[in-house]
């Protein structure tokens, strides 16, 4: 990899962190990133859906997907960087900037040597990971993995020092459920409990027994129930008629969340109608587990050591990523690319304010991304 499409990456990186998006509304995003492509020479298209842009290039009868993240975050920057977010409240503090600019230096490498290259390879450029809505969920439900044998993606890694990929194996990102539990009374005075209907008291209670039969039926499973809001009532001499959770739920097996989803159900529900009160629950997944395939993981591997780069095992997490959905349709892998340099002070983790990245391990990214596509036919 030359360092002209390295300084490439870095250039659109910085254009990108100045101007951060949020979800799906990506305009100026999108809008970049067409226009990279259409300079490379490359046809894309918006037809999956609202602030995407998914590209195709190469030949042959295999089609492997590359994907990059493309969205901010609402979060205030508090950096000193001259290429600092120039839109209030919004940030880049997860790096998806450095994925977007990674990807395009991968198609302007790709579409250079297309006439080498050993099979077809669908670029996708999503909306809202961050997001409450799944931009990778609305790209698979409108056919963007349709004919895809295998899909990669990557993530910087503030944790793993410059220079260095980091894989797992198997299980790595918990699959995700936000959960939202509102329990319904009647209100009443605080000295007159009876004539109410107390939804603290019925939160509180449920809260307890779903932690306890969690445990009961988790067995061996990892998993995290963390309630992030619990909230009920407005003054102290009212019994509150409302009382609200939010609850992140963490897990790796499909199974025990089905086992968990039906136990919150009966519980909550005998809680209510005990009190004389009801209960509404909210139950979405947002995103499925992140499985790295063990076969695609070994033939990347393998290709990307014979470039001469360092792989490092990485450890399992309980964090998620809507990488997910893609694999609900296709076997696939994500690595880490490491951005940590304590020199630059590029050490804080993703989602923090200060959030800063080595720019140095883009190069890593691209040189793999770019190895793996033209080699893994070989393998």
């Amino acid at each position: 990899m030359t360092n002209e499409l390295y300084e490439y990456a870095v250039r659109l990186r910085r254009e990108l962190h100045q101007y951060p998006e949020v979800g799906f509304d990506l305009d100026r995003t999108v809008m970049l990133v067409s226009d990279e492509l259409q300079k490379i020479g490359i046809t894309y298209t918006y037809a999956y859906g609202k602030g995407s842009v998914v590209a195709e290039l190469g030949q042959g009868k295999k089609l492997i997907a590359l994907r990059a993240d493309m969205d901010a975050l609402p979060v205030e920057e508090k950096t000193d960087l001259p290429y600092k977010s120039k839109i209030l409240g919004q940030m880049h503090a997860c790096g998806h900037d450095s994925h977007t600019a990674i990807l395009l230096a991968v198609a302007k490498y790709l579409k250079g040597n297309e006439k080498d290259l050993p099979c077809k390879v669908r670029l996708i450029f999503q909306p809202s990971e961050e997001g409450a809505v799944s931009g990778a969920k609305m790209l698979v439900d409108n056919g963007v993995m349709d004919g895809v044998e295998h899909i990669l993606c990557t993530h910087c890694e503030n944790a793993l020092e410059t220079g260095n990929i980091g894989i797992c194996y198997g299980d790595y990102m918990a699959a995700c459920i936000p959960t939202t539990i509102r329990f319904h009374g009647r209100t009443s005075h605080a000295t007159l409990p009876e004539y109410g209907i107390d939804a603290v008291a019925m939160a509180v209670e449920a809260h307890e027994k779903m932690k306890a039969v969690l445990a009961q039926e988790a067995g061996q499973a990892k998993y995290i129930w963390s309630v992030g809001r619990f909230q009920g009532g407005h003054v102290h001499n009212v019994i509150a008629d409302l009382c609200e959770m939010d609850i992140s739920f963490r897990f790796y097996d499909m199974e025990f969340a089905k086992r968990v989803e039906e136990n919150v159900r009966v519980i909550c529900n005998k809680i209510a109608t005990r009190y004389g009160g009801n209960v509404e629950i909210v139950w979405n997944m947002s995103t499925g587990p992140v499985y790295n395939n063990p076969t695609i993981v070994e033939t990347f591997v393998k290709t990307v050591k014979n470039a001469g780069l360092n792989v490092q095992p990485m450890p399992q997490r309980m964090s998620s990523e809507d990488f997910g959905w893609y694999l609900t349709k296709a076997p696939g892998m994500i690595f880490r690319f490491g951005t940590r340099n304590e020199n630059l002070g590029c050490t804080a983790l993703a989602h923090r304010n200060d959030f800063c990245i080595d720019e140095e391990g883009m190069k890593t990214a691209i040189q793999a991304f770019c190895t793996y596509a033209m080699n893994c036919l070989k393998e």
